[in-house]
């Protein structure tokens, strides 16, 4: 658990870099991440796992409880002119990257101690 609390926060900043070509994401989200991560990521997975609350859909919730403190934060903060005002549309992509972030801790975390078949990350189809 504690490779995923190091290499998750990593992964909105990186891959939206990556995807919306802006450079300045990357130390931005690294800044917003790893404090995000240590104060709220860490006593939530202590919390999930005391009750055993470790599905990926479950990880997938607290990524995203992990993000709202940065919403919060962001519609209290004045946006530079440079950047787009943080609108309704900012704050569900926020969330996307925080149940992704969740997702990758789950994968990197969790689901190494068992095989993850694909009925487990799917459910059944019939």
């Amino acid at each position: 658990m504690i490779l995923g609390l190091v290499i998750v926060p990593l992964l909105p900043g990186f891959y939206s870099t990556l995807l919306f070509g802006q450079p300045w994401a990357f130390p931005m989200g690294l800044l917003l991440a790893y404090p995000t991560a240590l104060l709220i990521g860490t006593p939530l997975i202590l919390a999930f796992s005391h009750r055993n609350w470790l599905a990926w859909w479950q990880l997938c919730i607290a990524g995203a409880l992990c993000a709202l403190p940065l919403e919060l934060l962001y519609w209290h903060v004045q946006t530079p002119p440079h950047l787009e005002a943080f609108t309704l549309g900012n704050a569900l992509l926020l969330e996307g990257w925080g149940i992704f972030a969740g997702l990758g801790f789950w994968l990197l975390a969790i689901s190494g101690t068992s095989p993850v078949s694909w009925r487990e990350l799917l459910g059944s189809w019939r």
